[in-house]
């Protein structure tokens, strides 16, 4: 495995070291490593000729010098250098390989000192150990090599034969839940079988998934017209090269059958194509592994990805046998230390095009198991562990936070708006509650072929979450804190972060409404764009209204519902501040749509006044004057501190409803910009907007999200007139957009203000504040309404 020098630099090591035959049961209590370095070799072509002959050490001291320093300091293969390794264990807890190159015959580094390898420690699962010794023996030249799907296969069967969380009771046994179709891949044949007739008692079951993009390339798929041809034989050739080689990873890992899309469900067919995704869920939930085609942003990039596997592998390290133990006369049983490369290699810095997917994150949370081919390696997740080629039994888990959640939430048999370890319920519940929404966050911002799918594509999780909840799911919101789920918005900024940036495409969705509605529009999937919820509020805010009903019908793809709330209602006019996502607003009113989201903080500018759409919106309490007199001095419009994020394009004329769900005090400790909450701090409100249907007596669909801060919602204006980082550009002009109102009366200055001076103790949670606490002078109502 090892060259002669590596062989015999690593026996002076341990040599030098004093290990006692108890080191791996005790970890290093038991070990005093020693230092120790030396010459290993005396060029760059010295080093090639034992990397060529596969030693691990050797490839990953060649391999740590980057393109720039081989070309330009490391050019002659033949110059004499001294290639220095050193293994080092101090101040940690194992050794770790370090390589200097450094001028012939002195200290004068060519090259800076390097990491190439550090110990995880001993190797306490056998059957790992000899895994990792036979890839040594296998060819590793690709991610579909032998050596990784020998890695995937123990993989499988540790998860298999041992985690309890990753199984439930439907995927098991003779009568195992089996999808319409599969592509069965036995007897050096590929074809399409329709399970209950091809699949009998007492029949293998097993079936594996692909995750894959369909891409801009068109796929083979079964439609009407060729689907008895696919029972009968699918050509081989016919398959997209990440089809063929999936199916080379089933027939290496013993499986007979896999379950694709685009050839399991008849594309052309509705009926089908709906039933189908109507069973997502048991189609993720059911497979015994899903392989997950990340890098691939089309069927014709294939799986697998060419690279050195000696670098992305780890080395195992044998440690020398002493004659006899210590206390009992034994020998010393085969003790191997497992050392992970840091050799470089080329990763990319972006996230595989995969996980930019909407309809990805639903097989993501609902499958059990996971073998992702991750461009230059291969990673595992399951719901109890996580792994890659270079660390087999941990590294970085792509699937963390809300994902790991969901997935917890979807194995485990306990109430999912539940946390044991929270005593009280209603704190665990808005926790879980939080998650969700933290995925719809995520799943909005994934781009998605047809914006069409919106529902259907999220309809697997939620049917999966449902069977551990008593809780009703609604079109994309559920029953537990429903008020919450009402709050969700149309960002001016960059609020989320996703794992592939611009993955929803933007300039190519021209409408934020869907062509023919798919939801009720208080739903977030009424709108085809990314959506945010207020994620870091949510787990504190006070509920203002009450859910009397809630009605929701239709199929998984498209459903109709009404929704009756009783609360406060104001009505009033906002001249909108559109955000970029809106395609249809950046056509007919550029000058109020805000630039593209880039994580600066682009300002609008007003009448001569500049302010971000996040501090500030344009309001009046009254029909204001004509669109044409706004920016020339209007005097019903006024700055009211706080957001307004339409759902959609609104004429500054519109009446609309604004109904308060939700309140917290928020404050602000000067002079930095420091949030608090305290009982004496000014109320900020959150609130939908809502304009009637006009189809029947108080009923109003949702247009827009608001939220009313330093207790403007209530008619007073308690902030202080100036905030760090947030203001109006041109001071003079402050009072010119606050015209037509009295400044004292509005309450500026706080409860010294004198006339407009009022209490904030007074907010409780879970009660609906009394009509006395507002101005005398704003008109609000509480009243039930139904929302559609």
């Amino acid at each position: 495995m090892f060259c002669d020098k590596c062989q015999a630099f690593l026996e002076a090591f341990f040599s030098a070291s004093k290990i006692s035959a108890s080191a791996d049961q005790s970890e290093n209590n038991n070990v005093a490593w020693a230092h120790h370095e030396e010459v290993l070799h005396h060029s760059l072509r010295e080093l090639r000729i034992t990397s060529d002959q596969l030693c691990p050490i050797c490839r990953s001291i060649l391999s740590s010098p980057t393109q720039w320093e081989l070309r330009d300091l490391l050019s002659n293969d033949d110059e004499e250098l001294d290639i220095v390794l050193e293994i080092d264990a101090k101040n940690v807890t194992f050794p770790s390989l370090f390589v200097t190159f450094n001028a012939a015959g002195g200290k004068i580094g060519r090259l800076p000192r390097r990491m190439l390898a550090v110990c995880d420690g001993f190797v306490k699962d056998e059957e790992l150990g000899a895994t990792l010794n036979r890839t040594a023996q296998l060819a590793n030249d690709s991610t579909g090599s032998d050596a990784s799907l020998e890695l995937a296969g123990y993989w499988l069967k540790t998860c298999l034969d041992t985690h309890d969380k990753c199984r439930h009771e439907s995927n098991s046994g003779a009568n195992s839940w089996l999808p319409t179709r599969l592509i069965d891949v036995a007897n050096d044949t590929i074809r399409l079988i329709e399970t209950k007739e091809a699949v009998h008692a007492g029949d293998d079951r097993r079936y594996v998934s692909l995750s894959h993009c369909w891409g801009r390339v068109q796929i083979i798929r079964t439609l009407v017209k060729n689907l008895q041809e696919h029972k009968n034989r699918i050509d081989p050739k016919l398959l997209s090269k990440t089809f063929q080689e999936a199916v080379h990873v089933v027939r290496k890992l013993g499986y007979r059958y896999i379950w694709i899309d685009s050839l399991c469900i008849i594309q052309d067919d509705k009926s089908d194509w709906e039933a189908e995704a109507a069973t997502m869920c048991d189609v993720y939930r059911n497979a015994t592994l899903k392989i997950a085609a990340a890098p691939t942003s089309g069927g014709d990039v294939g799986c697998f990805q060419a690279r050195d596997g000696l670098i992305q592998f780890p080395f195992l390290v044998e440690l020398p046998s002493s004659p006899v133990s210590e206390s009992k006369g034994d020998p010393t049983p085969p003790r191997s230390l497992i050392f992970t490369s840091y050799g470089r290699t080329e990763h990319s810095t972006v996230a595989p095009p995969l996980y930019g997917r909407s309809w990805v994150l639903q097989e993501q949370l609902l499958s059990p198991r996971m073998l992702i081919f991750d461009g230059p390696q291969i990673r595992w997740e399951c719901n109890t562990s996580h792994g890659s080629e270079r660390t087999p039994l941990g590294g970085i888990s792509r699937h963390i936070g809300h994902s790991k959640v969901l997935r917890a939430g979807i194995f485990n048999n306990e109430e999912f708006f539940s946390i044991p370890d929270i005593a009280s319920t209603e704190n665990a519940a808005r926790y879980q509650l939080q998650y969700w929404m933290s995925t719809v966050m995520d799943y909005t911002h994934r781009g998605m072929t047809k914006v069409s799918d919106r529902l259907v594509a999220i309809e697997g999780i939620a049917q999966a979450l449902s069977r551990h909840t008593k809780k009703k799911y609604y079109a994309g919101i559920w029953e537990q804190d429903l008020w919450l789920g009402l709050l969700w918005s149309i960002a001016h900024e960059n609020e989320f972060s996703g794992d592939v940036p611009d993955a929803f495409s933007l300039e190519h969705n021209p409408r934020v409404r869907h062509e023919n509605a798919i939801a009720p529009s208080w739903s977030w999937v009424s709108v085809t764009v990314p959506v945010v919820y207020p994620v870091f509020d949510m787990l504190n805010l006070h509920r203002m209204c009450d859910i009397l009903t809630v009605r929701v019908a239709g199929t998984p793809s498209a459903k109709t519902g009404s929704l009756k709330l009783s609360g406060h209602l104001r009505t009033g006019y906002i001249d909108a501040i559109y955000p970029f996502a809106n395609r249809e607003a950046a056509k007919s009113n550029p000058l109020m749509t805000a630039c593209k989201p880039d994580g600066a903080k682009h300002l609008i500018t007003y009448r001569g006044r500049s302010f971000h759409p996040h501090d500030f919106f344009v309001f009046s309490d009254t029909s204001p004057d004509t669109a044409a007199s706004r920016f020339s001095g209007g005097q019903n419009w006024r700055l009211v501190r706080g957001t307004f994020r339409p759902d959609e394009v609104i004429p500054p004329s519109t009446q609309l409803t604004f109904l308060a769900v939700a309140q917290w005090h928020v404050g602000q400790e000067p002079p930095v910009m420091t949030r608090t909450h305290r009982s004496t701090d000014p109320i900020t409100v959150w609130s939908i907007v809502l304009v009637p249907t006009g189809a029947a007596d108080n009923e109003f669909r949702r247009v827009g999200y608001c939220v009313w801060e330093d207790c403007g919602w209530y008619g007073y204006n308690c902030g202080n007139k100036e905030r760090p980082g947030r203001g109006v550009e041109r001071e003079a002009g402050w009072k010119g957009m606050m015209a037509g109102t009295n400044l004292e009366k509005m309450g500026w200055g706080g409860e010294e203000a004198g006339n407009g001076a009022h209490k904030h103790e007074w907010v409780k949670a879970g009660e609906t504040p009394e009509l006395k606490r507002y101005g005398h002078w704003v008109t609000v109502a509480e009243r039930m309404v139904t929302v559609v």
